[in-house]
């Protein structure tokens, strides 16, 4: 693998990685698909952390009455996380949504024109993270109004200046809403720019790159492990959140030196490929000194230098023949009593169609747009682009008759539901149908022959 592709590869994936993890959040994150889960257990869980951290040992009545307080917070937020089941402008996967007594776990995206905000920390409704925040942040203000009452006051943060405790007035000091552990923005981010940079690079030169990561000191085990645009959440601990941030944090900034610390190993004046700036003003330099000498008949002086011509990357080889023929291999030109002879190297067959390699690659690039521009009536319409950017062939293998068979998938959660003989089955809405429509259009741009497809 060539230094240039190697130096390419860890600038974009730099630069992937250079973008801040709050403008990543903002951009990316906080408007896919999130799972809510919440239940009484993981209020008061979160509850228990925080009284560790305030030194608060609540009495057996205390204790009580903070079951109470748990389960009306609990009962406000389920009640709020109905009403927005019969929001219009909210998709639920009613498949992996459960509501119950005890706990909760809402699946679903929000969507919508984007407010224009009267103050910066204004939550968006059409943003799907700041929605959640407001399906619980009234209830669980009430209840940590509650816990205050219950303690007396005794959630307080001593200030330095004054030398005097200060009461805890909002929740947000006290609850986050947290992602799962391993599945944060930091970690997606690094998953999804990996995906990114190696998009650029042919499947077989992936190993190399992934043992220059390795020797780079690059901690891959850092990336998210799944593949899903799914962001889990539920309200946890204020501390214990900060502190995962903070190593969350320090890991991405590690990163990001390795990367660095890779690059600079390259010398831009010794990158191969065509002539290399470097070796390109030796040539030059080499046949200004050289051709002045070259028609000098001494016996005292002798050019032992021999100059190398410059590469050109996409250059033909071209020799001038007086006889008139045309030599084995070549083309022949006549220009008068000369012919001109261009020598050619029996070229590989690098068409879609000539290999299975070559023919998922080709259509995986061009499948997501194309998917996108058919998500119209009679199949699933247009939205998000999430189920589009889902969409890709997985292997193509040899019928026994010889034609290929195009295996492909798509993100499953929470659209395979629309597959007839599923719970929202429907002939229109099946993506199948849309997804062997978008290859086969692709397939006949490529020449691609006959051909099958299967979900897998």
């Amino acid at each position: 693998m060539s230094q240039a592709r190697q130096l390419a590869f860890l600038n974009k994936l730099h630069n992937e990685l250079s973008v801040s993890s709050s403008t990543y959040r903002k951009m990316v994150v906080d408007t896919q698909w999130h799972t809510f889960k919440v239940s009484q257990a993981s209020i008061k869980a979160a509850t228990n952390k925080e009284f560790k951290k305030y030194n608060i040992t609540p009495s057996t009545e205390q204790l009580l009455q903070i079951d109470l307080a748990v389960q009306k917070a609990y009962t406000s937020i389920l009640n709020k996380v109905k009403l927005v089941k019969k929001d219009p402008q909210v998709i639920i996967d009613r498949n992996t949504t459960y509501l119950n007594s005890k706990r909760l776990r809402l699946v679903f995206i929000t969507y919508g024109e984007p407010i224009d905000k009267a103050y910066r920390a204004q939550l968006d409704p059409g943003v799907t993270f700041d929605r959640l925040k407001i399906i619980y942040k009234e209830s669980l203000q009430i209840f940590f109004d509650e816990l205050q009452k219950i303690t007396d006051n005794a959630i307080a943060k001593y200030n330095k200046k004054s030398g005097r405790l200060n009461k805890v007035k909002t929740v947000g000091k006290f609850f986050h809403l947290g992602h799962l552990d391993t599945m944060g923005v930091a970690e997606t981010q690094f998953r999804d720019g990996l995906a990114n940079a190696f998009e650029s690079l042919p499947l077989e030169e992936h190993s190399n790159i992934t043992s220059l990561l390795e020797k780079a000191g690059v901690d891959l085990s850092f990336q998210r492990i799944d593949t899903k645009d799914m962001m889990i959440v539920q309200i946890e601990s204020a501390s214990d959140n900060m502190s995962r941030g903070g190593i969350t944090g320090n890991q991405k900034k590690q990163l990001l030196s390795s990367l660095k610390t890779a690059m600079s190993k390259f010398d831009p004046m010794t990158i191969a490929g065509s002539d290399s700036p470097k070796e390109r003003k030796l040539k030059q330099l080499t046949k200004s000194l050289v051709k002045p000498f070259e028609n000098v008949k001494s016996k005292n002086l002798k050019t032992s230098t021999k100059t190398k011509p410059l590469k050109k990357s996409s250059s033909k080889k071209q020799t001038v023949s007086t006889d008139g023929k045309a030599r084995k291999g070549s083309s022949l030109i006549k220009i008068g009593q000369i012919a001109v002879t261009s020598k050619r190297r029996a070229k590989k067959d690098n068409s879609p169609a000539s290999s299975p390699l070559h023919m998922m690659v080709a259509i995986n690039k061009k499948l997501p747009q194309v998917v996108a521009q058919n998500m119209q009536s009679p199949h699933l319409n247009y939205q998000t682009g999430r189920f589009a950017e889902s969409v890709r062939v997985t292997d193509v293998v040899t019928t026994p008759k010889g034609f290929p068979s195009m295996g492909y998938t798509y993100d499953k959660f929470p659209y395979q539901t629309f597959e007839v003989g599923y719970a929202q089955g429907d002939l229109g809405l099946d993506p199948r149908k849309l997804i062997d429509k978008s290859i086969r259009e692709i397939a006949a741009e490529l020449a691609i022959g006959r051909f099958f497809t299967r979900r897998v």
